[in-house]
């Protein structure tokens, strides 16, 4: 899979070239990018003044996180950093220069990609300054009981989009049982798609930003599009509660359009549509696409602001059930509604009033005590609860990010 890169350099997105010199300083606000990349997935954020010691990007990482699903390396030499940064929202951590086992066991391997950074085929730390007198396969040895996976960089090929040391990846690789994502030089979709098949993610930075590789191209080169016409399945799901809403094809032009202009774009889901031109789907806004595992399928996380099927319903499976995250959206169009007298707009201007309630709402499901009254009661106080959150400015899925940031086991 294609993993977008965002390097911070006081607070701007830049390029390196071999690691060293300062090539290319992004027009895009960080966030903007992390946005548009988080399209096809997870982007790595690396915090290249954290890990040189002369900056920190930390507040800037943290809302990076929460706009798209990111992996966070440069600097993380302290456990306290690396908490801070799950609980913000960050998939994995990617750590390099701190890579001792009593370190590395205070989080889940899951969340932990351990950086194998080589120029010339030596391991390279603090911020790709240091040579270790470690090879790469040796150091990946080393850590794989403690990680989930890797990031092999070759840093003498980094930013000069002269094509990566396949070779040198598919030893890494073979030589560990677990994930591998590759990085320097990487600039064609002949590469992202030779580096699939082995089972390595390929991280790109300089190829996207200097516009050598699109977004969209670099996704569609793992998919294995039907060669009949018709396309990929195509699952389209509301981001916020999962809800199914169509089932269609993408075609690799449908498939690109999508991700470059973040609207959805799919083709007829019918075999008797088989010359059908793509249609775009007004009122989905894309999040983010998800390839299966053996790339012949694709799941569209879309953000709806109006009805999806044709007979007006909000998707082609009916009407969707209430959720917390409707109930959310609810709760926040009070704030914003002028002269308002519910319930809802009184308790979120008062908050004395406010956290009263879910106080009492909380001793109440205490002493509830039989299925209807702790079922009424519970509605209460999540309600409530809610309120305080909106009022608060802390989005449920925040909330979500922090329960998942302490799991120590991966999701069976």
């Amino acid at each position: 899979m294609l993993i977008p890169s965002i390097d911070l350099v006081r607070g701007q997105a830049v390029q390196l070239q071999q690691g060293r010199e300062l090539e290319f300083v992004a027009d895009e606000d960080p966030r903007v990018l992390a946005r548009r990349f988080g399209r096809v997935g997870e982007v790595a954020v690396i915090d290249l003044d954290a890990a040189r010691g002369t900056g920190d990007n930390l507040a800037l990482i943290e809302e990076l996180c929460a706009l798209a699903p990111c992996r966070v390396g440069g600097g993380i030499r302290d456990v306290e950093r690396g908490k801070r940064l799950l609980q913000a929202g960050a998939r994995r951590l990617i750590i390099g220069t701190r890579v001792d086992p009593d370190f590395l066991e205070e989080f889940p391997p899951v969340r932990l990609l351990a950086a194998v950074d080589a120029r010339d085929d030596h391991v390279v730390d603090r911020g790709w300054e240091r040579q270790v007198d470690e090879s790469p396969v040796d150091r990946a040895r080393r850590l794989e009981p403690f990680v989930g996976g890797f990031l092999y960089t070759l840093v003498e090929r980094e930013g000069l989009q002269a094509g990566i040391d396949i070779a040198r990846v598919q030893a890494l690789a073979s030589a560990v049982g677990k994930p591998v994502t590759a990085a320097g030089g990487i600039h064609t979709t002949d590469e992202i798609r030779v580096l699939d098949r082995m089972g390595v993610d390929a991280q790109v930075g300089m190829a996207l930003y200097r516009g050598t590789l699109g977004l969209g191209d670099g996704l569609a080169a793992v998919v294995r599009f039907v060669e009949d016409g018709d396309g990929a399945v195509t699952v389209v799901q509301d981001a916020s509660d999962g809800r199914v809403l169509m089932v269609a094809r993408s075609t690799r032009a449908s498939l690109i359009a999508t991700v470059e202009s973040g609207e959805v774009v799919v083709h007829p889901a019918y075999r008797d549509s088989r010359g059908a031109r793509d249609e775009a789907v007004h009122g989905l806004r894309l999040v983010r696409v998800e390839v299966d595992c053996d790339r012949r399928a694709l799941l569209l996380l879309v953000e709806p602001s109006g009805p999806v099927c044709d007979r007006g319903t909000a998707s082609c499976f009916g009407d969707r059930p209430f959720s917390l995250a409707q109930l959310e959206q609810v709760i926040a169009e009070h704030t914003s509604a002028s002269g308002q007298e519910s319930y809802t707009a009184r308790l979120l201007g008062d908050a004395v009033t406010r956290r009263a309630k879910v106080l009492d709402e909380a001793n109440q499901l205490v002493g509830a005590d039989a299925y209807p009254a702790i079922r009424s009661e519970a509605a209460d106080l999540l309600y409530h609860v809610l309120v305080e959150l909106v009022a608060g400015g802390v989005p449920l899925e925040a909330v979500v990010k922090e329960l998942g940031s302490r799991r120590r086991r991966p999701p069976s």
